[in-house]
Parts: C-alpha cells; sequence; structure tokens
C-alpha cells in the first residue's frame, strides 16, 4: 500500500476492492438467483443490471474502506524511506503508538528499540532487525487491513443479500394456484412504478381466466406451427458451410480444409519447398490441409430462387408480432381491459420467444410502440394500459404503419393480429391487396372482435377470428 499522496496506486487500490466488490455481489446472486436462472424467470444480463445497479449505488463506500489504514501506511513508508540515522528516532518517537496499536506478541516494537540501540547502523546485524522490523510490520498491516475491507464489503452486500433473498422467495411463491401475476411478470414489474404494478397485477387476473387469451397465447406461442410455417417458406433454399473470423478462443480443435485464414503453421512448409508445392495445391484441391477448427462454423443459406439472386441470407428467425389495437371510446370498460390484458400477453411471449413486438394504438391518432426486450421496454406499456381510451377510430393510419413494417425484411413471417370492434369504414381495394401479397409471403392475420356490428371487410381477411360478446 503506498501512501494518499500516490494517486494512481490509490486508484487500482480502490479498484481492486470494487472487483472484490463486484465477484461478492455476482456470488450472492448466481447462488440465491439459481433456480430462476435455470427457469427462466430471471435472464443473465438482467441479473446482472441489478448488480450494476446495487454496485454504483454503494461503490462509495469502497473510499471509505480504502482509506482506513491509510495514515499507518502512509507512516510505514516513510519509515521505509528514512536513513539510518533516523529509523531509530521515529521508532522511538512512536513507541507508545506502537505499543497501543500492537500486542508484543504480534510487533514488539520495545525489543526492537532495545536491540538497535545495542548494535552499531553498520553492523550486519543492525541492518537485519531494521529488514525484519519492517517486513513484519507490513505483514501485520496487509492482513489486518484485508480483514476490514472484506469484513466491511460483506457489510455492504448484506442489504443486497436480504432483497436478492426476497426477490427469490417472492419469485419462487408467484403463479401458483391460479393467482397472481406469473413469475417472470413478477420480476419484469420490480423495478416499475406503483400505478403500472398494481394495473398488472389487475390484467393478470383477466390473462389468467379469459379463454381467449389463453388461445391467442396457444395459437401465437406455438413454436411448432412456426417451424413448420418457416421450413414451408424456406423451400428451394440451399445450405452452405461458411467458417467466420475467430479469436483465438474460439478454436475448439484441428479438422481438414481449405481455409487459408486458418492454416495450421505446418502446412506452410510444403510451400517453401518446390518439390512439395504441388502437395500443398493437391491437398488444397481436396480440402485435407490441416486447420483450424473453429465454434464460428455455421451453416447459412442462399435461395436458389432467381428472384433472390446469389444473395446470402440467414436462416430464418421466428417473426415478431403486430398488434393493431383500437383505442377508442367505443372500446373502453370491458373491451379495454381484455385488449390490455391482450396485448400484456402478447408482449410476455415475445419475451419469452425473443421476438420483437410491435403495437399500433390507433384512435383519432396513432401511436407505436416498439417492444425488443421487455426488461427495458416494459415502461413503454405504461401509457397504454393505465390510461383510458377515448376518441374516435381511425383505422388507415394503424394499416398504414403495420403494412410498412411487414413490408420489412426484418418483419418476415410476422403475425398481426386485430383488436377491434370494426365498427368503421370497410377496408379499401389497395389494403385489401397489400394484406393479400402479406399472407402469401407468410404472414398470418387474426382478429378479436368487440361486438356484433364489425365490417365483414376486416372479418375475411383474417386466418382466425375470436369474437366477444
Amino acid at each position: 500500500m503506498q501512501p494518499d499522496g500516490n494517486c494512481s496506486d490509490s486508484q487500482i487500490r480502490v479498484k481492486h476492492l470494487s472487483v472484490c466488490f463486484l465477484r461478492r455481489l455476482h456470488d450472492i446472486s448466481a447462488s440465491i438467483y439459481n433456480d430462476a436462472l435455470l427457469g427462466g424467470v430471471i435472464r443473465p444480463d438482467e441479473m446482472e443490471d441489478e448488480i450494476q445497479r446495487y454496485f454504483m449505488a454503494k461503490k462509495s463506500g469502497l473510499q471509505d474502506v480504502y482509506s482506513y489504514y491509510a495514515e499507518q501506511w502512509d507512516y510505514y513508508y516513510r519509515v521505509v524511506a528514512a536513513s539510518d540515522a533516523d529509523f531509530l528516532p521515529m521508532l522511538q518517537r512512536t513507541r507508545s503508538a506502537f505499543s497501543r496499536l500492537y500486542a508484543p506478541i504480534e510487533l514488539d516494537v520495545v525489543y526492537y528499540i532495545e536491540q538497535l540501540v545495542a548494535y552499531s547502523r553498520e553492523e550486519e546485524r543492525w541492518q537485519s532487525l531494521r529488514k525484519h522490523f519492517t517486513q513484519k510490520w507490513k505483514n501485520l498491516l496487509d492482513g489486518r487491513e484485508r480483514t476490514y475491507q472484506m469484513r466491511h464489503i460483506e457489510e455492504l452486500c448484506k442489504d443486497y443479500y436480504r432483497m436478492v433473498a426476497a426477490n427469490a422467495e417472492m419469485l419462487q411463491n408467484m403463479g401458483g394456484r391460479g393467482e397472481g401475476v406469473s413469475p417472470r411478470l413478477a420480476w419484469l414489474q420490480l423495478t416499475q412504478s406503483p400505478e403500472l404494478r398494481i394495473k398488472i397485477r389487475q390484467l393478470s387476473q383477466v390473462m389468467r381466466k379469459n379463454r381467449i387469451v389463453r388461445e391467442l397465447n396457444e395459437v401465437l406461442g406455438r413454436k411448432q406451427a412456426d417451424e413448420q410455417r418457416l421450413y414451408r417458406a424456406m423451400q428451394g433454399a440451399v445450405p452452405v458451410a461458411m467458417l467466420r473470423s475467430a479469436t483465438h478462443s474460439d478454436i475448439v480443435g484441428i479438422t481438414d480444409g481449405n481455409n487459408l485464414n486458418a492454416l495450421l503453421p505446418i502446412e506452410y512448409c510444403y510451400m517453401s519447398d518446390d518439390k512439395l508445392e504441388s502437395i500443398f495445391y493437391r491437398r488444397y484441391a481436396e480440402k485435407k490441409l490441416a486447420v483450424f477448427d473453429a465454434v464460428s462454423r455455421q451453416t447459412e443459406f442462399i435461395e436458389a430462387s432467381s428472384f433472390q439472386g446469389h444473395d446470402l441470407q440467414k436462416r430464418a428467425k421466428h417473426g415478431p408480432f403486430v398488434v393493431c389495437v383500437d383505442t377508442s371510446a367505443s372500446m373502453e370498460g370491458e373491451r379495454e381491459l381484455l385488449s390490455k390484458a391482450i396485448v400484456l400477453s402478447l408482449a410476455l411471449i415475445a419475451d419469452k420467444l425473443r421476438r420483437p413486438c410491435r403495437v399500433v394504438l390507433f384512435s383519432d391518432q396513432t401511436e407505436v410502440i416498439e417492444l425488443n426486450n421487455l426488461y427495458t421496454d416494459l415502461p413503454l406499456l405504461e401509457s397504454f394500459l393505465c390510461n383510458a381510451f377515448h376518441g374516435g377510430s381511425d383505422m388507415s393510419c394503424a394499416m398504414k404503419e403495420s403494412v410498412e413494417a411487414l413490408m420489412h425484411e426484418d418483419f418476415r413471417y410476422a403475425d398481426l393480429l386485430w383488436l377491434s370492434d370494426f365498427e368503421m369504414p370497410s377496408l379499401s381495394p389497395v389494403w385489401i391487396q397489400y394484406i393479400d401479397e402479406l399472407k402469401q409471403k407468410g404472414m398470418r392475420l387474426y382478429a378479436v372482435c368487440f361486438g356484433h356490428r364489425a365490417e365483414v371487410s376486416y372479418i375475411r381477411q383474417s386466418d382466425r377470428v375470436w369474437t366477444v360478446d
């Protein structure tokens, strides 16, 4: 430990304490949240976010922990740097302080002073006594400071331990007996406003009890059906093996091939000899060169269709959800409550399947909410979930928003859901044509119809319709 005047060393020491503090927080989280992590209730990056929030709130206390022994270290280095002529007088002046800080069995300063007085500074014994004293003093300071720091890091972790333990117990008790919010939703709402948490609890009851919500969960969250649909959409694609650039940690072994970027050094020996060069080229043509094998080797798909040319595209993923919600005054009351429950339920499905979710709210005006990560994006739903529906109905802007999104490459194989009473003008032929084209590309269209006076053009375009009495 250097004196406080050495700023760089002070920063290094505090950084070391920060590492110890963070490691302890990670140990606590990993241990207590183990079941929740394995069950998918909490994700590792979300746990890390919680750790970092707590760390940032408490890290200022690390400076106090570091500074506790700073004065003693400062004097230690002054004594170490002192000349032989000043060394003994410095010990004699601070004799009482040493006796107060250390028991004789730990560091008997009186003994060392008596021995140093008995010998000349030029003698080897005197130099040996000085060296032995300073080393023993340093070891004592190191041990005491380390014990003090670890004890106080544990003190800083106590509140975190209590918080994590309470969260884990709460998550374990959630969702039982068909009551309350699901464990995942309970975790997501922990850092939200009281108003949003109250609303989520109310909507969770609807999500559990309503038949339409359950059926939408089954239809839109059915992974096997999605995979079959994607398989049909990918017909005509040819698998191509690729090896991307790999880091050293990416290498998993040695294999045969002809990737020159992954060539073993031994293979270059063939190129250095004219007689062996032809062997190198033959092995290259036969893909029998010794090369590093890497995790980054993966299969991609290239369209055999002439429409895509030779563009390489990634393996198709599950498409996003696009939900158009009628937030006009005619949807208030029970319709509004069910609509909000459906949106929240679909947001959870999208979160579980790692599918983006775009929510298009329309009445007199249109608002778009993008949900890519519910852990960070849940607050974006607060205004929609907590405020009442009002205004008129204008489906044209919502159609424009949803169609433009579905035409985008990232929204291929999306599911489109309409939530409305559909008491509005009929779909124009232009929108019907757009919808037909999107359905041919793999889009599925569903509708939840509130009431019995719906415009039939919307119903006819839907692959499946749920009617709410």
